[in-house]
């Protein structure tokens, strides 16, 4: 097999590095001491495997596992979690319901690279607005 045809069939690809997602981790997590409001971060690649969690003191444990899902559905659906279900209330309950990993609350955010989206992060344990502040000081770690 020549070196040309095996490019049709591989292509090298940007991924976030473990390293990229502790320094997300870590500026969220300072953004969320800086508000006051304890928070739940979950960094994760494209895919929506876990790459780095955090947990602040005194964040809900029941945020944990909504952290991750915001996470997850921003990974995967490749968009904000906000934007699913388009603003209406009970579609989010029915995204809730109807799939696993997928979500419509707030707080969850792709992080693209180069129009690329190698991952995701997602915040839980303040308001919705909190949430949102949080991860977005999250992303601007690696802007």
């Amino acid at each position: 097999m020549s070196d040309s045809s095996r490019t049709t069939y591989v292509a090298s690809a940007l991924f976030l590095t473990a390293a990229g997602a502790r320094s997300i981790l870590d500026a969220a997590l300072a953004d969320a001491d800086r508000i006051g409001v304890p928070e739940c971060v979950a960094v994760v690649d494209s895919g929506g495997h876990l790459l780095a969690f955090g947990r602040g003191d005194g964040a809900r444990i029941g945020s944990i596992s909504i952290a991750l899902t915001k996470a997850v559905s921003a990974a995967t659906r490749k968009r904000p979690t906000a934007e699913e279900g388009g603003g209406d209330p009970m579609m989010t309950v029915r995204l809730a319901l109807a799939a696993d990993r997928l979500t419509g609350i707030g707080g969850g955010f792709p992080i693209v690279v180069d129009g690329v989206v190698v991952g995701a992060i997602g915040v839980s344990s303040g308001t919705v607005d909190e949430d949102i502040v949080v991860a977005r000081a999250g992303l601007a770690a690696i802007a």
